[in-house]
């Protein structure tokens, strides 16, 4: 009993540490935050405790990720495969390896596009399953896994990274993911809610490829339904998912030729994204304060506000006029469209900084060749990729997530010939 007291306790201290250094990452120090975690996993690792010690690695190496910083992963990886090879009864510690292996894999893949580098992906991320799936429960819950999200992320792989997508292999790792999930105990209710709606939400775009509108519309309805039922638990969380349920909207009923639903959705998007700019606000204001005065900036703000309230009333005039004109052609309504929503999705000056450059008449000729018509928002996403601007300095410019750029990456080229030389 005193052995298992003191399990539990010595269990509950490093959920705690852990905690405690995770909103350092956040609030504070990222740097400090890494020379905490390295001097757990020492610790750990001299008192014999590999399973915490794997945590502590697999922490640091997803906040390595988090900025991007591959040199920083592949450090922590080398350490990583030795606690593996040198345990390998933990389970554990070989899933936290081959797991971020995977995911170095992928950030590489992303920079060179090489196939031999796309395999090894896979074939690390498959390591990862199939150590998962030696464990018990009760080891997913004292190391913090959740089977879920990893066979979730193999899904996003199989969408993301393969041309076409492998169809067979998304709907097989989502029902996993779906089982696993109803099969973790551990879970407190919305962390299960939250895996719902991202398996789901892959599920939608999934029938929107396959030509299923209807099916699409309805699964993407239930996803909303379910953003609404964590709103409570993860207010941050719902933001981000709401927008991109909102976006999917806008690009279905675009593909419809439904442009009015589609502008109500892009409206409901705009207004989404202005929670999440507030949300963003005050760490954006700190970055600005170094380069700018802080009341130019909220005189610049407070008046993009004001024109994207100005543009809107006056984009669904123009909208409304297209449908009481419904006998005029489809290329001019698409038009009418497009305008209405570009003056919608407006941003600051920032944006149009980045693209400032971008000549024009280049720009027009990679829209022209688009096999399938191109949403704003795909628009400005090329326009900034033909800056030459990274992945993170877009994500920025949009108030998005870097998986987020990815995705919009893969949309993208599927509305052009495999052979077009887009610019990323």
């Amino acid at each position: 009993m005193l052995i298992l007291i003191s399990c539990g306790k010595r269990e509950a201290d490093f959920f705690a540490q852990r905690n405690r250094i995770h909103q350092m990452a956040m609030k504070e120090s990222p740097e400090k935050a890494h020379a905490l975690f390295l001097g757990f996993a020492d610790e750990c690792h001299a008192k014999g405790e590999y399973a915490f010690e794997a945590c502590a690695l697999y922490e640091m190496a997803t906040n390595y990720l988090d900025q991007r910083d591959t040199l920083g992963m592949r450090r922590i990886l080398d350490r990583m495969e030795s606690l593996a090879k040198d345990h390998p009864e933990n389970t554990g510690a070989g899933y936290s390896y081959y797991s971020v292996l995977g995911t170095y894999y992928a950030s590489v893949y992303e920079q060179d596009g090489a196939e031999t580098t796309r395999d090894a992906m896979f074939g690390a991320l498959r390591k990862a399953v199939a150590f998962q799936e030696r464990m018990t429960q009760e080891d997913y819950r004292v190391q913090a896994i959740v089977p879920a999200w990893n066979y979730y992320n193999m899904a996003v792989c199989y969408d993301l990274y393969c041309d076409p997508p492998v169809r067979d292999s998304i709907a097989k790792y989502l029902d996993l993911a779906d089982k696993s999930n109803k099969e973790t105990a551990y879970l407190r209710p919305f962390e299960h809610q939250q895996i719902d709606v991202s398996i789901r939400d892959l599920r939608a775009w999934l029938l929107y490829y396959d030509g299923k509108n209807d099916e699409a519309i309805a699964e993407m309805d239930a996803v909303l339904a379910l953003i609404d039922s964590v709103e409570a638990s993860s207010p941050n969380t719902v933001i981000t998912e709401r927008g991109e349920a909102y976006g999917f909207f806008v690009e279905v009923y675009s593909s419809m030729g439904n442009f009015q639903k589609a502008l109500e959705y892009q409206t409901l998007k705009a207004e989404n994204d202005k929670l999440r700019f507030s949300a963003q606000r005050n760490a954006a204001v700190r970055e600005a304060e170094s380069k700018y005065d802080v009341a130019k900036v909220e005189v610049r703000l407070a008046k993009v506000r004001g024109w994207m309230v100005s543009l809107a009333i006056l984009s669904l005039l123009l909208i409304a006029l297209v449908f009481y004109y419904r006998l005029l052609i489809r290329n001019r309504e698409e038009g009418r469209y497009t305008a209405a929503v570009e003056a919608l999705v407006e941003t600051d000056a920032g944006v149009r900084a980045l693209t400032e450059k971008v000549s024009p008449d280049k720009a027009a000729q990679v829209f022209s060749s688009a096999l399938k018509p191109l949403s704003a928002v795909e628009r400005k996403y090329i326009m900034l990729f033909m800056s030459g601007k990274s992945t993170e300095e877009i994500a920025d410019a949009m108030n998005v997530a870097p998986a987020s750029v990815y995705t919009m990456k893969y949309r993208i080229k599927k509305k052009y010939p495999e052979s077009f030389p887009l610019p990323f």
